[in-house]
């Protein structure tokens, strides 16, 4: 297996709770490999998204990160959720990023020398699934395609590794760049990342199906 170490940024952009991640010592490999695992066995599965998802399904590899994981999980379901990713030892969640009052997008967590960070997704009156993310206009509302939760698992070295669909890898990228919520794109790695899902799951697909819709809070359902 590869050993990869990737920065410490966040999934998407540059990220203002980066000072709240885990320093790495000189030496130090956390072991994800370890924790992902430990998520690959919970029920239902848990998803996971950015440099895990992309290393996953691009290479078909597991990587060793000073960063962190990244996993999706309906508003819905948080309460719950929670206590299960307590008994693996993640239990101090604090909130990371909060585009709204009272309804946060991001929460996060460590044990020890990982780092564990969970996003809420919600879902409009309509069924319609989207991240909301908070603009200088004000809160807006980023799509999410409706395969999202769908793409079979991807085995790795034995893990079955649930990721996003690569729609949705594709949508959210293309969400934060579109929205700039997340800081500006960070030349060579995130563009060079979003390319090269396209390339490999949608070479000769109409580049507006590879959109997401934005919308202002209130019109979302």
């Amino acid at each position: 297996m590869r050993l990869e170490v990737l920065s410490a940024g966040p999934a998407f952009g540059n990220d203002p709770r980066a000072s709240r991640r885990v320093t790495a010592y000189a030496g130090a490999v956390p072991d994800f490999v370890g924790l992902l695992r430990q998520l690959a066995a919970l029920q239902p599965p848990l998803f996971v998204f950015g440099s895990v998802a992309e290393t996953a399904l691009l290479d078909g590899e597991l990587s060793h990160s000073y960063g962190d994981v990244d996993v999706v999980i309906p508003r819905t379901e948080l309460e719950w959720r929670l206590r299960q990713l307590a008994l693996l030892g993640f239990d101090a969640f604090t909130v990371y990023y909060e585009p709204r009052p009272g309804l946060p997008l991001v929460y996060g967590s460590t044990r020890g020398d990982l780092a564990l960070e969970v996003s809420l997704v919600d879902y409009g009156s309509a069924g319609n699934p989207f991240f909301v993310v908070r603009t200088d206009e004000g809160a807006v509302a980023i799509s999410v395609p409706a395969d999202a939760f769908r793409w079979p698992p991807t085995v790795v070295d034995g893990v079955a590794i649930h990721t996003l669909s690569p729609l949705a890898l594709v949508h959210l990228r293309a969400g934060a760049f579109a929205t700039g919520a997340f800081g500006p794109e960070r030349p060579g790695k995130d563009d060079v990342a979003q390319a090269r899902v396209i390339k490999t799951f949608f070479r000769n697909t109409d580049p507006e199906r590879l959109r997401p819709t934005i919308t202002r809070i209130g019109d979302c359902g």
